[in-house]
């Protein structure tokens, strides 16, 4: 009876040490952090859009690349520093706000922002699905909102099929490490 209880103990034991790795939730791997990635669907809301935008219209670039190229390192927005009464505002794959800006018309006040790392260098980001927010003036004068993707060294091949990635190739996406 002793033996039994011991080989009960025993293998109990056996299946929860290795049933412990099995669990979803650990398995980055099998997630798809670039899930919406550029996607052209409003995320906080339908967009609204009652501004004058003659002076030139707010076109969002939907792929950020920190490999300090000087291609795609930052969140562009092209045209905002025409409309000065604006916030940027970022939030991250659970939708918590992780920076805000009144000023993007300034290169140093872009997402993810310089300089925010140790020795002038900006702060890299995970890589994924982020989501913004811009709003000129009040939401019911222009609000936009949608995703766009971080990819940096290493990470697997995503697909940037659909992203707008403004008027210069980044040649990272285009010859990604295999």
């Amino acid at each position: 009876m002793i033996k039994q209880i011991k080989f009960s103990v025993i293998l109990i034991s056996i299946f929860t040490i290795f049933s412990c790795g099995d669990d979803d939730s650990n398995n980055q791997e099998t997630q798809n952090i670039y899930e919406g990635c550029c996607s052209t669907e409003p995320v906080f809301g339908a967009n609204v859009d009652n501004l004058d935008q003659s002076a030139g219209e707010i076109e969002v670039f939907t792929i950020v690349t920190q490999n300090e190229d000087g291609i795609n390192d930052m969140f562009s927005i092209r045209n905002i520093e025409l409309y000065s009464n604006h916030i940027v505002t970022i939030y991250n794959s659970v939708d918590e706000q992780i920076y805000e800006s009144t000023n993007y018309t300034d290169f140093e006040a872009m997402f993810p922002g310089y300089p925010q790392g140790e020795n002038g260098r900006a702060s890299i980001i995970s890589n994924g699905t982020y989501r913004y927010k811009i709003v000129i003036e009040n939401e019911e004068t222009f609000r936009k909102s949608g995703s766009f993707c971080v990819y940096t060294f290493p990470d697997p091949q995503p697909n940037f099929e659909g992203c707008n990635l403004g008027s210069q190739f980044d040649p990272v996406i285009a010859n990604p490490p295999n």
